[in-house]
């Protein structure tokens, strides 16, 4: 017998995926598996709340029919928030099973290769694709699982390649290559493409392509999933699918920007300084860019786009689960490994410990347990999908993982949950920065049902936001005396997970001013408005 891996390597991928056009005959003929279940694993990359069935921007009709399908069919967990606002440290504690704060990885590390095994509490983990590969299931993966950068930009992988019976198109090059818009597209003429965030040639682009579907990455990566959920599977199998978009750039074809005329575009609702009584995340100056340069629809509407696109590829995927032989015992958890800003507190992208940075869709579809069209607003962490796809699975949680178990929630979707925590560490940019720099800044966010705590170590500022009252997190209430026995509570939850976090509470907090009624404000703060004016 030739070897799989062989096999996929010397056949064209043509022919494999005109084989996986599966009629109902082929169903028929491929015999359901017994025992545990299937997982299909799907990330997506850079997705926010925006989607139909979270409606996280209601002034915008954004079309994700395929998402609100599968949510339809699923529990959806509407306060759900990742371990951190980045694509690295996310992904590589959701994977692992250990929260950042505990690895010690709260922000982007680069490099090829499984450079997380390099953090000394994740140096010998079972990771969750090994967890079931050495309990008998076939490991598939593809795209964006754990951290990677795709062609025809930087091009690195930190994937395991051990860890997978096969990974497409490599473990080593996560995605096909992606074309591009031309220059004059992505650089236009009018703009100051010279000063803008990325530089030239660089990340932080956007723009229609005069190209179908067919011509782009992620494509090709749901081509090869549908083939592998259409072709027969001895055993049962873990698949882990991610996108690349609607990660920037958000370049895609044309008739998706098509779908969103610039005319109809509406901006997120913001407020006037609304960065006074907040931490500096250190990006304002995007913000400025893309104020001084008119861009700001522009990126709404490719952004929208960008989801659009995304919708239909996962809706792709999803039609070859349904036309294969293992739709009725497969497990399907969908997730975006964090938030996204569109202009929302003078921040474009994550990397902050806001709402709009932490919380992202989650949705978990398991044969004969959820049901469908569900929902639950209990505070969850990503960090819970590794014990509870063991769970589902009928295996025993290992012990070193920071998350929970999800499965009493398929039961009761009321079920009280712990606060979850998200970690990230800041180093402003100076190319990004507005007023004086600081060193390298750690914070951590506590989110509970209706709380939001966060706590930025170094400089000992706090922030706490009422999201019975202040869904958009815009007023600062930490040190106001009547939130006090809540400030205590939140920062229990961090303790419990870092011990060794310690509060001086005689002394403002490092660059800030407290008034007498709790009132507080950075002292060199810069009106985005007086700055844009310069």
């Amino acid at each position: 017998m030739i070897p799989y891996k062989l096999l996929i390597g010397t056949i064209s991928f043509n022919l494999l995926f005109f084989s996986s056009a599966c009629s109902d005959t082929d169903r028929t003929t491929q015999p359901a598996q017994s025992g545990h279940p299937n997982i299909l694993f799907i990330s997506v990359d850079d997705l926010n709340d925006w989607v139909g069935f979270m409606n996280g921007h209601p002034e915008m009709d954004i079309k994700t029919p395929n998402l609100d399908r599968l949510a339809s069919q699923s529990l959806v967990f509407t306060n759900a928030h990742t371990p951190a606002p980045a694509c690295a440290p996310a992904r590589t504690p959701i994977m692992t099973g250990v929260h950042p704060a505990v690895i010690g990885a709260e922000n982007t590390y680069w490099g090829d290769g499984p450079r997380w095994r390099e953090f000394e509490a994740v140096s010998d983990v079972e990771t969750m694709e090994q967890f079931f590969k050495n309990r008998g299931y076939t490991t598939l993966g593809g795209g964006k699982i754990y951290h990677s950068q795709a062609p025809p930009w930087t091009t690195s992988s930190q994937v395991e390649p051990d860890n997978w019976d096969f990974y497409y198109p490599s473990p080593h090059i996560t995605h096909p290559y992606q074309m591009r818009p031309p220059d004059e597209v992505i650089y236009p003429e009018g703009v100051d493409n010279e000063n803008r965030p990325g530089g030239m040639p660089g990340w932080w682009t956007w723009g229609p392509i005069d190209a179908p579907d067919e011509k782009m990455s992620d494509y090709h990566l749901v081509e090869w999933a549908s083939y592998e959920l259409n072709r027969f599977q001895e055993e049962p199998f873990f698949l882990a699918v991610g996108t690349w978009k609607p990660h920037d750039p958000w370049e895609i074809p044309q008739k998706y920007f098509d779908m969103y005329p610039l005319e109809d575009v509406v901006l997120p609702e913001v407020k006037e300084n609304v960065m006074e009584d907040k931490f500096d995340h250190g990006r304002r100056r995007i913000h400025q860019w893309v104020l001084e340069n008119d861009q700001w629809e522009k990126i709404v509407q490719s952004y929208a786009a960008a989801i659009t696109f995304t919708d239909a590829m996962i809706g792709r995927l999803l039609d070859g689960l349904e036309r294969s032989a293992y739709a009725d015992n497969t497990i399907v958890i969908l997730w975006s490994d964090h938030g996204m800003h569109m202009g929302e507190k003078e921040n474009f992208e994550k990397f902050s410990l806001w709402e709009l940075s932490t919380r992202v869709p989650f949705l978990i579809k398991a044969p004969g347990v959820t049901q469908p069209g569900s929902v639950s607003d209990q505070p969850v962490s990503l960090m819970d999908m590794y014990p509870t796809l063991v769970e589902l699975a009928g295996f025993e949680i290992p012990d070193h993982l920071d998350g929970n178990s999800l499965v009493p929630l398929m039961h009761d979707p009321d079920t009280e949950t712990e606060p979850v925590i998200t970690s990230y560490r800041f180093s402003p940019n100076p190319n990004w920065h507005i007023g004086p720099l600081y060193d390298p800044v750690t914070g951590h966010t506590v989110r509970s049902k209706n709380y939001r705590y966060i706590y930025y170590t170094e400089i000992g500022f706090e922030e706490l936001y009422d999201h019975q009252s202040d869904p958009n997190e815009w007023y600062n209430i930490a040190y106001k005396d009547e939130y006090a026995d809540l400030v205590a509570e939140h920062r229990q939850y961090l303790l419990d997970l870092i011990p060794d976090l310690i509060w001086d509470d005689d002394s403002d907090p490092e660059g800030y001013e407290v008034l007498d009624d709790g009132t507080v404000r950075k002292i060199d703060f810069i009106p985005m408005a007086d700055v844009v004016r310069q």
